[in-house]
Order: C-alpha cells, then structure tokens, then sequence
C-alpha cells in the first residue's frame, strides 16, 4: 500500500507534473507526500578564475553567490511545492537539504513507498541544463519503486508491462499493482519483445498473467514482438495502442552496467511521451 510519496523537485517542465501524479495519488491512497529540494553543493564551484590575481578571494565570493542562487531556487521550488499540495488538502512535508543529489534522493526513498520525478530532472539548480547521471544512479541505487513522468499528465488505464521474465521485471510488476486501484476499469497488455523467430514466451506471460488476475485485474491481452531491439519495439508499440503508462524492470530492459542506463532503458526515458514505471 502506498502511504509516502517522495517528489524530487527540479526546475524543469515536469516537476509540476510529477508534483500533481504527486497530489492524485495521495489524494486516492490517503497519502502524505514530500517534497524534496536538494541543493547539490558538489556542483556549486567557481570557474574561470584559477591563476588571477586573488583568486582565493573571488573564488569564495562566487562560490557563496553560486550557493546563495541554488537555495533561493530550491526555496522557490519548495513554495510553489507546497501552494499546490495545501490547495489540493493533501498531507505533506516539505524538506530541503544540502549534499549531493544522488545521495539525499536515496536517503529519502528509504523512508517512502513511491519516487515521482521528471525524466528531464537534472538537479544542477545553478546549471539546470547540464546533462546528469543522477536520474539513473537514482533508478538503479533506489530502495523503492520510482514513476519516471513527462511534460504531461495521464490517467492510468492503458497499461503496458513490459515482462521478460528476470528478477527487475518481476518485481516492477509486483509493485505496479499496488498502484492501481481501480483493477476492474485497467487495460493490462503484456508484452515480451523477442528477437528469435519462435519464442518461448507463453510461460513467462501466462505466469505474469495468473498473477494479475489473482490480483483483481481482469481485461489483460499478450502480446509478442519480435525485433533486435526492445526499446524501439516498446516505443512504437505505446503510440499505436495509446498505452498511458509502461512497467519495466531498471535492468530487465538492457541491464544498467554503468552509471548510465543502458541503451534501451535509456532510449525509453529520453524517448518515451508517457511516464515508465521503473523497480531496482
């Protein structure tokens, strides 16, 4: 059941969004959620000005400007935050802490059931831009499941589950269900993405299939796709079935190796136009 819900705030387009997935779920479970602004001081550094006359002195000036600029952001984000939950009557907290990013998201997700973020978050608050691995060391460390969401808001009633039978999977699909809860009204598609020609797909997806229905979901299809590369397979298939949400294992989808995702859990979180559903 989900009691806690922790939203990493960001200043990019989909903070207000994953703030209102936020709000919707903690109105339907009677759930509290938490805001979190993290200034990441591992990023505040003063550049350009090693080898100039004082630099000690200016670097420390910058640095305290620098540090000044990303709390004042993160007190903005942490204000518009909570106007949107007290205007919504939701329970929450608002929390900003200091440190490196990757390191106080996880600290938090121990403590909550569900992380809400956008796909575009980079939490470099004084360079918002800047390309970060944080949104895949966070999927990959995290102890708890993470929705990854985009620009825009969706109900969840096209579903698809991506399943391939490995640990990740199975338990993104565990943790799934206790997102819905409205089990009746949810389209479920099952799909395994398979490049052999004659797949053995039918145990994996009548196993996950028994499993749903065992949880009171009712109208589930399967479906096999056959192609070298799963993440182009998924992307299509979500604009052709107007899918509003997909479930995946972080490392069923081409396993995280690295700090980075791997290629097609990377090519759905850059690519994908709906929110993913992501378990470690």
């Amino acid at each position: 059941m989900i009691k806690r819900i922790l939203i990493a705030l960001d200043t990019d387009k989909d903070t207000p969004v994953a703030t209102q997935y936020g709000i919707s779920l903690a109105s339907e479970f009677e759930a509290s959620v938490t805001g979190l602004a993290v200034v990441d001081m591992s990023n505040i550094y003063p550049s350009g000005i090693i080898g100039k006359p004082d630099a000690t002195h200016h670097a420390r000036n910058l640095w305290e400007e620098l540090t000044k600029e990303s709390r004042d952001i993160a007190e903005k984000l942490l204000d518009n935050f909570q106007k949107s939950v007290e205007k919504a009557g939701v329970r929450y907290t608002a929390i900003q802490k200091e440190g490196a990013s990757v390191e106080r998201i996880i600290d938090d997700m121990k403590y909550h059931d569900l992380l809400i973020l956008g796909r575009e978050s980079h939490f470099f608050y004084n360079e918002p831009d800047r390309e970060t691995k944080t949104l895949a060391q966070v999927v990959k460390h995290g102890v708890c499941p993470t929705l990854v969401v985009t620009d825009s808001y969706h109900e969840f009633n096209k579903i698809l589950v991506a399943f391939d039978g490995s640990n990740p999977a199975a338990r993104s699909l565990k943790s799934f269900i206790h997102l819905i809860t409205d089990r009746g009204k949810a389209e479920i598609e099952l799909l395994y993405v398979s490049d052999k020609k004659n797949p053995d797909e039918e145990p994996l997806l009548g196993y996950s299939e028994t499993y749903l229905r065992e949880h009171g979901f009712q109208n589930i299809s399967k479906t096999v796709l056959l192609g070298p590369k799963p993440s182009e397979q998924i992307l299509a298939h979500q604009k052709v079935t107007g899918t509003q949400l997909t479930v995946l294992g972080a490392h069923a989808v081409s396993a995280i190796k690295r700090l980075t995702f791997g290629s097609n859990t990377h090519d759905l979180i850059t690519s994908s136009n709906i929110p993913l559903f992501l378990s470690p």
